[in-house]
């Protein structure tokens, strides 16, 4: 199975992502946050909290503008899953476990489903913008070396 780990090629993340927390570590597990999007059709909720193309880590919550598609066994995909649930139970006030879980395995499912879509070992970005349905979303694909180098 595939998801997506965050990648630091340099310190931009920090700066531009200092406001919200502070940036994701580099190979930290992301999924694609969309449960972390503010209404986009009104604008961000905080000044420049770039939901709008960014990933959101499972560990530190923080934001990543760059991710790489990566193998993931069962086992840790379980464990992220059940990590993201206990988040959205204790901070963000999901009604109970069996809904902080669904949530969790949904958006979990979601971003293993959208990193099937690309090959290993590639970097993609996002970009969401607002639809008449809600949020759409874009990804941009880039080989790892055409980009710069990076840790192996």
């Amino acid at each position: 199975m595939k998801f997506l780990k965050a990648v630091r090629l340099d310190d931009s993340d920090d700066r531009v992502l200092s406001g919200q927390g502070g940036a994701a570590r580099d190979g930290e597990w992301l999924v694609s946050g969309g449960y972390a999007v503010c209404d986009l059709a009104k604008g961000h909720a905080q000044p420049n909290c770039r939901c709008d193309r960014t990933f959101v880590a499972l560990g530190s919550r923080r934001r990543c503008t760059l991710a790489e598609v990566a193998e993931i066994d069962e086992a840790a995909f379980g464990r992220l899953q059940e990590v993201l649930a206990h988040f959205f139970l204790n901070e963000l006030g999901a009604p109970s476990l069996e809904a902080a879980r669904a949530a969790a395995a949904d958006e979990c499912e979601y971003t293993a489903g959208l990193s099937a879509d690309f090959p290993e070992d590639v970097w993609i970005t996002v970009q969401r913008e607002p639809t008449a349905e809600g949020v759409g979303e874009r990804y941009s694909v880039f080989k790892r070396l055409m980009i710069g180098s990076h840790k192996v």
